[in-house]
Parts: structure tokens; C-alpha cells; sequence
């Protein structure tokens, strides 16, 4: 009897132990903070759509008026995620980096964030950025793009970054000017979840 039972709350439990870390985000929501800078538009909705579409997650991408108001409101937890670029980051960060290449500098500037913010780097996109100066208040810089989260709100996200690490070298400036064109005809969304399916990420 006693071995019965015991394979009977096996059964019983099963479906528990075998959830997918994927189904603890459904029904939740998080906040992608961007600038009006072409590229962290169509990346900010790049987000939302392939987190929603591969997790269940609502993500809603919220325009803010600079790279550093992103930066401070992903730190107070107002958003949960945000596009910057290791050129702002080395600015951001205390003491010299120097000017390497750019994976080198890419690895500096993510220790010092996980530091001094206790921020997340996770993998560049591929593409420079900012497409304006005005995402950076006004300041030219070209550099490799990455998004950025707290280590807080990836734990509470268990599998977000290896849904966002998806996007990791996927989106080249060439690719990116191909999608800028698409979004002076074409919805956002529209644009970039076709991109998503043609690449096979949802």
C-alpha cells in the first residue's frame, strides 16, 4: 500500500516538477524604457515582441526622453530593461576603460555595471548605435548596442536572458537600416515580428 501511494503522489506532483521555467512568466508584465532614437525604437519593440510571443510575458516599451533617464529608471525598478551602448557605458562607469576592441571593452564596461549598478549586460545586438545624437542628451556616440537589466528583475524572469540573448549578433547595421526603411511604411510591431519569424526566433 505504502508503495502505491508513494507512486500515486508521484503522479500527483509530476506536472509540478516538469513545468517549464517559461510558464512562471505568463500573466506577468514588464517595461522596456527607450529613447525616440530610430534604434531603440524598432529594438524596444523587437524586445516586447519576441519576450511576449516566446514567454507569455506582456511587455510594454515606454519612450523616455534620454539614454540616461532610461538608465535611472531600470535602476529604481520602474522599468525592467533598456538599450544602451558600451561607448555611454564607459562614460557611465567609474575609472578609465581603455579603448580596446570593442568585445574587450564590452566585458569591462558589464563588470563595472554588475558593480557599481548591479546591472546586467547581456549580448550586443550587433548593430551601432545611436542612429540619433539625441539619445545620448545630445552626445555622438557609435558603439555596439546591448540591452541592459537588472540582476533583480532577471532573477524574477528566470529565463529572460536566454530569450533576449536570442537577438546576440542578429541584428547587423545592415539589417538594421533594413528595418528602419520597412518602419517609414510599415507598423513597428508589424516589421519587426516579421523579422523575428523569418529568422525563426517565435
Amino acid at each position: 500500500m505504502k508503495r502505491n501511494a508513494f507512486f500515486l503522489l508521484l503522479v500527483l506532483l509530476s506536472p509540478l516538477w516538469l513545468a517549464s521555467p517559461l510558464q512562471a512568466c505568463v500573466g506577468r508584465c514588464l517595461t522596456v524604457a527607450t529613447t525616440n532614437s530610430q534604434d531603440q525604437v524598432i529594438m524596444g519593440h523587437m524586445l516586447s515582441v519576441l519576450i511576449n510571443e516566446r514567454t507569455g510575458t506582456t511587455v510594454n516599451v515606454v519612450e523616455l526622453v534620454d539614454l540616461p533617464t532610461c538608465h535611472e529608471t531600470v535602476l529604481k525598478g520602474k522599468a525592467d530593461i533598456y538599450i544602451g551602448y558600451i561607448g555611454q557605458g564607459r562614460e557611465d562607469s567609474e575609472g578609465p576603460i581603455p579603448a580596446s576592441d570593442a568585445q574587450k571593452l564590452y566585458t569591462l564596461v558589464s563588470q563595472r555595471y554588475m558593480e557599481k549598478f548591479g546591472m546586467v549586460w547581456l549580448k550586443p545586438f550587433g548593430f551601432n548605435g545611436p542612429l540619433t545624437e539625441a539619445a545620448c542628451g545630445g552626445k555622438e556616440v557609435g558603439s555596439l548596442a546591448a540591452p541592459i537589466a537588472t540582476k533583480d528583475v532577471l532573477r524574477k524572469f528566470p529565463v529572460l536572458d536566454r530569450v533576449i540573448n536570442k537577438l546576440g549578433g542578429s541584428v547587423d547595421n545592415d539589417t538594421l537600416e533594413e528595418l528602419r526603411k520597412k518602419t517609414e511604411n510599415q507598423n513597428v510591431r508589424e516589421a519587426v515580428k516579421e523579422f523575428l519569424k523569418a529568422q525563426k526566433m517565435i
